[in-house]
């Protein structure tokens, strides 16, 4: 059996031992292997290797299994086949698909499988509380914002169907439950002495995802929340659009389904936001849970004073 390693010797292994009755990748995966097919594997893969891969992969996206195969082949000093693409790839799937079922065991063990556990309790200082320990107002203090450096191609990647479940997703149907929300509410914005009017009328977000952009990517970034100490809570992915109304408004409403009652939320855009939500369905659940959305320090400079306050 050849043996694929990050060393420069390519290894050739003569004997594994096998127990009666037992399939060859439980064997290979007791001495640190993982062969590269199901049944009859003539080729392994040291589990160091796929992980540093897979490290490689969660730190930059791009870094394609093909550029870390020939990587590997200039290591072993041997010729580049496609072959060698096809036997990482399913190497490298199987192992993901034992990584997922280990962290879904712990999550049980831990009394961590609910999805939204992160939310509750991913943020210790956030979340724990003491005994007699005097309510903080507001409770939490949060922030959100779009990215458009995260796109993905249409039509890419297709051939892999599957789904997977995440704890900071919220799903596109999720989203497009808000998509035409303040549209189907005419009439609902309504001013108030204390709206900021002037600052609202006056400024507007640049535009940063043309026509072009919307067509070519699937995916044309992400709309992200974190809490004050930098653990993420929601990921929202932008689909086909700019940075839309549906996507905060989406993020708010788990948010406040998860997360309860006086929350504070930052956005660049926090005082046109504060209306829109006002004309949006969530308007009375807003309200109930003590929502306050503010201008973070950052581009509270580019509006009026109260933004500021």
């Amino acid at each position: 059996m050849v043996i694929t390693s990050i060393h420069s010797e390519l290894t050739c292994l003569s004997e594994v031992l096998q127990q009666h009755n037992e399939l060859a990748n439980v064997s290979l995966i007791h001495v640190g292997l993982l062969g590269c097919s199901p049944t009859f594997p003539t080729t392994a893969i040291m589990l160091q290797c796929l992980e540093l891969y897979h490290q490689l992969r969660r730190r930059q996206s791009s870094f394609s299994i093909q550029a870390f195969a020939k990587a590997l082949c200039s290591l072993h000093n041997i010729t580049y086949v496609p072959t060698f693409h096809d036997q990482f790839t399913m190497a490298f799937d199987a192992y993901l698909a034992i990584l997922r079922e280990v962290q879904t065991r712990v999550d049980v063990s831990l009394g961590q499988s609910d999805p939204n556990w992160h939310l509750r309790y991913g943020c210790p200082a956030c979340t724990f509380k003491q005994e007699d320990e005097p309510p903080l107002h507001p409770a939490s203090l949060k922030s959100m914002d779009g990215n458009n450096s995260a796109k993905r191609m249409a039509n890419a990647g297709y051939a892999d169907q599957r789904v997977f479940q995440s704890r900071y997703m919220i799903s596109p149907s999720q989203v497009d439950v808000f998509k035409d929300d303040v549209q189907l509410r005419p009439g609902a914005r309504q001013q108030s002495d204390s709206d900021p009017a002037s600052c609202t009328d006056n400024w507007k977000a640049a535009n940063s995802t043309d026509e072009n952009t919307i067509r070519v990517f699937e995916q044309t970034g992400i709309f992200l929340a974190a809490c004050r100490h930098g653990m993420v809570q929601t990921i929202a992915e932008m689909r086909h659009s700019g940075e839309l109304a549906k996507y905060p408004l989406a993020t708010i409403n788990k948010l406040l389904d998860m997360c309860g009652n006086n929350q504070a939320i930052g956005t660049d855009i926090g005082c046109q936001l504060s209306k829109t939500v006002a004309a949006s369905s969530l308007c009375h659940k807003a309200k109930q849970c003590d929502l306050r959305l503010a201008v973070n320090a950052f581009h509270g400079h580019a509006h009026n004073r109260r933004c500021q306050l």
